[in-house]
């Protein structure tokens, strides 16, 4: 009998090891990286609530993995910070502020830009990649398609800005097709999730306490979105925005995952917030 009871101890010990293992993932901080007030949300969702204006929200994750400190997304540039009435966009009418810029965050919890040394970001619109360019010792991960868009001969033509991002043209850099585990151990993986740019993308973390949640980027902005697969008119290809959200639902059901709706105000405003992260 105790031979029995020892066994399971030790099959015990050893899935939680396993699992320990393959969750390096030490830590993720939610960081509040812009908010903006948008005036007729059915920009975002044809056809519904047109007319009615929305808070969305704009965040940051730094991660901290047992090999350093990733970044996913980097907001509206700090630069916004100044103007606390906010900048309206001429061509949403979104009224955008920042109330804490992201250097002052990351100094909060003892990080400066020069620390981090793995970037990624869900696509190249401003509000994903307003600070990019204070990132330059890091390795950047993109999807090829991305990347052709963003540092080609047309970015406008994307809705890019490439002085926001033009710094990371030096940067070591990885060319992605499709998904990829950035530190070859499960704990972080790139999904390829195009649709609302060519190669937008999300991430997918393996947290040892919460659990494993995905990282949406502008796969989807909103949680009645979501629940609808409704897709912006404005989104590059409409066919592969719904594969996209598809894509991410199967894996959220193997994966038992969350999903972390990066602009639904609602759902950020229960993040926890730096000193205080996700495990």
């Amino acid at each position: 009998m105790l031979a029995i009871v020892a066994a399971a101890v030790l099959v015990a010990a050893c899935a939680h090891q396993d699992a320990a293992e393959k969750a390096t993932v030490q830590r993720m901080y939610v960081l509040n990286c812009g908010e903006a007030v948008v005036p007729d949300v059915s920009r975002w969702s044809p056809g519904v609530d047109v007319g009615q204006s929305r808070e969305f929200g704009d965040n940051c994750y730094l991660i901290r993995h047992a090999k350093g400190w990733m970044l996913w997304d980097s907001g509206y540039p700090d630069s916004l910070a100044a103007t606390p009435e906010g900048v309206v966009s001429p061509a949403t009418g979104a009224r955008a502020k920042l109330p804490k810029t992201l250097v002052s965050q990351l100094a909060e919890i003892g990080v400066k830009p020069a620390d981090v040394t793995y970037i990624a970001f869900s696509h190249t619109h401003g509000d994903h990649v307003g600070n990019a360019n204070l990132f330059t010792n890091a390795t950047l991960y993109i999807q090829e398609a991305e990347y052709e868009a963003a540092f080609g001969p047309t970015p406008q033509k994307f809705g890019f800005n490439p002085a926001s991002y033009d710094k990371l043209r030096a940067n070591p850099i990885v060319k992605l097709k499709g998904d990829f585990d950035v530190f070859a151990d499960g704990s972080v993986t790139i999904l390829s999730t195009p649709g609302h740019t060519p190669g937008h993308q999300s991430l997918m973390v393996r947290l040892q306490r919460t659990g494993v949640v995905i990282l949406s980027g502008d796969m989807v902005h909103f949680q009645s979105n979501w629940d609808n697969r409704r897709v912006p008119g404005f989104n590059f290809d409409r066919e592969q925005s719904v594969a996209s959200m598809n894509k991410v639902a199967a894996i959220m059901v193997t994966e038992k995952a969350q999903l972390l709706i990066n602009h639904d105000k609602v759902q950020s405003a229960k993040m926890p917030r730096p000193p205080a992260y996700l495990d």
